[in-house]
């Protein structure tokens, strides 16, 4: 069947057909989720998404991106950035 792949995105897939498991590190934006459902596509459960808590993500945000990943049935890992206790 034909695939209607732009060339880029045929290399993305291809590329990420390559790994043996892919950690996306995931901020619920449009382009962590197409890189989260291409590595879903290709790689189906050894596909995982990681999302970084802190204050600088809305909590709106944080809801979309845990819909999203359990949408398309990713195992999400949701951490506590604390990035701005950093110096």
């Amino acid at each position: 069947m034909p695939s209607n792949d732009s060339p880029h995105l045929a290399r993305l897939r291809e590329t990420i057909r390559s790994l043996d498991s892919a950690l996306v590190a995931f901020s619920g934006g449009v382009d962590s989720a197409l890189l989260l459902r291409v590595a879903h596509d290709e790689l189906g459960k050894k596909a995982f998404a990681l999302t970084a808590l802190s204050p600088s993500l809305a909590a709106g945000e944080r809801e979309e991106a845990v819909r999203f990943a359990a949408g398309l049935g990713v195992r999400h890992f949701l951490v506590d950035s604390a990035e701005m206790e950093i110096p």
